[in-house]
């Protein structure tokens, strides 16, 4: 063979090379051409790294999850707050815990205690479907925390496109690496979600009692306001007649037009006083609603069982205080929230070692020399060395211990102020249970003095509007005992027992002249 031929046959073998190359450019924008050049010499170590990496790429694929989408409609939120029937809330009842109430039967008729109102508003409430919600994001926090970096995979290909190409092959790489150093602090940051979940399910409860505490306050306020108005249509009624009274026998000139003002003005101002008095009960009606999660419209019926406190027996002060950070579900949470931040400070810490990556490569060149090799990649902590993450960690770790000093004084100041305010009210209303039977044997006594005209009819009814608002007055300082019995019970984070009650409404009347 001469020169010339052994040249034109390297000319054909470089043609043929050509065609190659550019079938397989052409195939990159084909689709089945490049299955084609990828698997059609399985010989070749590239094309084995390819064929692997395409497969785990559809297995990672497949494991994907998907969108879905969750579109705030009118429609979504009247179902969501549409009220379940009876017979649900009856089920959902036996499952409430945390409370501090054994399960209750919630009964259709006879009315709503404060103890099924509490209930109700923990089932219903909807900002305590919102605050649940954090319970699943605190989960998935964890199962972000304890996930480690995947590896990465790489892979090269060097074509030969120019030059001498006799005798060459298709260059190839295969790589593996894996950042290591998320094993460091690996274990703090995991603990320190697990600590901020139990935060979080404190945090919970802890508005679940507050949410129960609510409910029950506001049935006591409205407990108390119909009382209230009670009395009030007790006077009015009998005032309005006893004007009467005195109209016929001021047309009769049997009385002056003082008896007649005096009797007028009297009705007229126990009607003002049912007009306020059921305005204040309206109000009370639609908070009552709005705690219990129910519509503004929702009929509402009272247990004809509520009772008022009269006294209250407490424990001693010096019990509740010990108990304290441990009844107080707010003070435990917080408790575990300064444990989840001393475990973030100690990742920051650890963070301090250099990011490190350890990787394994497989090689091939053109000329067909295979290598194989380990790498480590090292940052160096010249300018960051993590300070500024754990400076901001420790002054948030030194917030958090502040704020739960702060936090626990303010219980105890709470509990003392309650147990203050709890004795001084009992003494107030034993005072006014007193001061209500002197008045209202005085207003006897002006009953019979005015008959001989031994009195005047302006000090007689002067004296029967102090007895009327005497005694509404006692009914809202027994409210007022009720709500420092419930801020008592919400400052020490657990019931207070009542010693005394009266029946709600009072059988008292207004006397007749």
């Amino acid at each position: 063979m001469t020169f010339r031929d052994r040249n034109a046959d390297r000319e054909a073998l470089t043609h043929r090379q050509d065609q190659k190359i550019l079938t397989a450019c052409i195939g990159k924008c084909t689709g089945r051409k490049v299955f084609s050049l990828l698997f059609a010499d399985l010989r070749t170590w590239e094309s084995y790294g390819l064929g692997v990496l395409v497969l785990w790429g559809l297995l990672l694929l497949a494991g994907c999850q998907s969108y879905h989408a969750m579109p705030l409609t009118e429609a979504r939120v009247n179902q969501a707050l549409q009220v379940p029937v009876w017979k649900q809330l009856r089920i959902s009842a036996q499952r409430v815990r945390g409370i501090g109430l054994p399960p209750l039967p919630l009964r259709p008729t006879g009315g709503i205690t404060p103890n099924e109102a509490a209930v109700i508003a923990v089932i219903l409430n909807p900002s305590l479907r919102a605050v649940r919600d954090q319970r699943h994001e605190a989960a998935a926090q964890v199962i972000q925390a304890g996930i480690l970096p995947n590896p990465q995979v790489s892979e090269s290909t060097a074509l030969v496109t120019g030059g001498y190409r006799t005798g060459t092959f298709t260059g190839y790489g295969l790589g593996v690496s894996w950042d290591v150093t998320q094993l460091i602090d690996h274990d703090a940051r995991v603990a320190s979600a697990k600590y901020h979940r139990g935060q979080v399910d404190l945090d919970v409860a802890w508005q679940e009692w507050q949410t129960a505490q609510a409910a029950r306050l506001a049935v006591y306020n409205l407990a108390a306001t119909e009382a209230q108005l009670h009395q009030a249509h007790l006077a009015q009624s009998e005032l309005q007649t006893n004007e009467q009274v005195v109209q016929k026998a001021y047309n009769a000139s049997l009385n002056t037009i003082l008896d007649l003002s005096a009797a007028r003005a009297a009705s007229q101002q126990a009607q003002a006083l049912v007009e306020s008095l059921t305005q204040k009960r309206d109000q009370n009606l639609i908070r009552l609603r709005m705690v219990m999660g129910l519509p503004i419209d929702a009929p509402i019926r009272l247990s004809r069982t509520i009772r008022f406190p009269a006294r209250i027996a407490l424990p001693p002060e010096r019990a509740i205080l010990k108990d304290l950070p441990r009844l107080r579900l707010d003070l435990v949470a917080f408790k575990l929230g300064y444990q989840s931040q001393q475990e973030s400070l100690r990742a920051a810490v650890l963070r301090q070692f250099p990011r490190l990556s350890l990787g394994f490569q497989q090689a091939s060149d053109t000329t067909n020399v295979h290598t194989t090799g380990f790498g480590v990649t090292i940052d160096l902590p010249i300018f960051d060395r993590n300070q500024g993450n754990i400076a901001i960690q420790k002054a948030t770790r030194k917030y958090l211990y502040d704020s739960y000093i702060a936090r626990e004084f303010s219980a105890r100041s709470a509990v003392a102020l309650a147990y203050s305010d709890i004795h001084a009210l009992g003494a107030q209303i034993a005072a006014s249970d007193a001061a209500v039977k002197s008045l209202a044997k005085l207003v006897q006594t002006y009953q019979q003095a005015l008959k001989f005209g031994n009195v005047d009819i302006v000090s007689y009814y002067t004296e029967v509007d102090q007895l009327i608002q005497k005694r509404i007055n006692v009914i809202q300082l027994k409210n007022q005992l009720e709500r420092n019995r419930i801020a008592l019970a919400l400052a020490a984070g657990t019931y207070v027992p009542e010693m005394r009650s009266t029946p709600v409404p009072p059988q008292h009347g207004a006397t007749k002249p």
